[in-house]
């Protein structure tokens, strides 16, 4: 469905790609500069309840779980349509791209292991056994590390890029779920949805260095403006972090059950499972900017803004 303007200047903006559960697709919306206000350019059919999602900035492509379709689906950005769709696993949830290797890490709930496709045409490279119950997954930007949310081992797996193995493993909160690089990529933001906190790992040192409290089941974080932003999901807010001093700032009520979150930047992004819409907050001055609504039941898990 056609919302805003469809030229190759509005093509070509940053957009967020954010995965419809409930409705079998994606919806792709271009991110307007403050104060213009999003437009949904279009809602695309992918596999059978999409979750995870990551993006490739040079391609302008979106790569999407599709849990309970057991697949993966890739999608062309440009072209607003789906270019193929591979069967994976038994249960596909979080994924992460590495635009160096050109990979896909797609973590399999079901079967403990993280898939490795092509970024091509899918296939399959290599299927690494992880931890019970596999989540979240973020890859280091070089592409040499890849950290895998193991929910149900209360742990973050990390996996050697170049050998395709498990070469260590950080023990954090209780049910880890979404995790995020810190800018720098010094430290690793972890979502423990039933310690309701959040473990930040240092990366030099190898272990937990802080367990930030937040709100009720936090689902994942996201960085902007110096301040990290974890979307809870019962409690129904956003929870602001000072990144550097690792202080809470602010937890704000925001929309009904928030699950993914990115950023372009300047904008916080959060997705609203029960409100079926997407909300938009200023980094710095955490004040609403825009409500764009989407398909039934969204989630966008994982990195979903394709920003330069």
């Amino acid at each position: 469905m056609l919302v805003g303007c469809m030229s190759a200047a509005c093509v070509a903006a940053p957009m967020a790609v954010v995965s419809n559960q409930g409705s079998d697709s994606v919806s792709l919306v271009e991110l307007r500069p403050a104060g213009a206000g999003p437009v949904r350019v279009r809602e695309v059919a992918v596999g059978r309840a999409p979750a995870g999602v990551a993006v490739d900035v040079v391609s302008r492509r979106a790569f999407v779980s599709n849990a309970e379709g057991r697949s993966v689906s890739l999608v062309d950005l440009s072209a607003g349509k789906t270019l193929l769709m591979r069967e994976v696993g038994a249960g596909p949830v979080g994924i992460a791209y590495d635009p160096v290797r050109r990979r896909v890490y797609v973590a399999d709930w079901y079967r403990n292991s993280v898939w490795v496709l092509r970024d091509d045409d899918l296939t399959t490279v290599a299927e690494i056994a992880v931890g019970r119950a596999p989540a979240g997954v973020e890859v280091s930007a070089d592409g040499t590390r890849v950290y895998v949310a193991e929910r149900d081992d209360d742990a973050v797996a990390v996996l050697d890029a170049e050998h395709l193995q498990v070469v260590g493993r950080h023990t954090v909160g209780h049910h880890p779920f979404g995790l995020r690089l810190a800018p720098d990529e010094q430290t690793l933001w972890v979502t423990n949805v039933l310690s309701h906190d959040v473990s930040v790992v240092s990366l030099p040192l190898g272990h937990v260095v802080a367990t930030l409290a937040v709100g009720q089941r936090p689902y994942c974080v996201a960085f902007a403006a110096g301040r990290a932003f974890v979307s809870n999901q019962y409690g129904d807010s956003v929870t602001v972090i000072d990144a550097a001093s690792r202080v809470v700032v602010a937890t704000s009520p925001l929309v009904a059950y928030p699950e993914g979150i990115d950023s372009d930047g300047e904008t916080v992004w959060v997705v609203s499972w029960m409100d079926d819409q997407m909300v938009g907050i200023g980094a710095r001055s955490l004040t609403r900017t825009a409500t764009i609504p989407l398909g039934r039941n969204p989630r966008g898990f994982g990195r979903f803004v394709l920003a330069e």
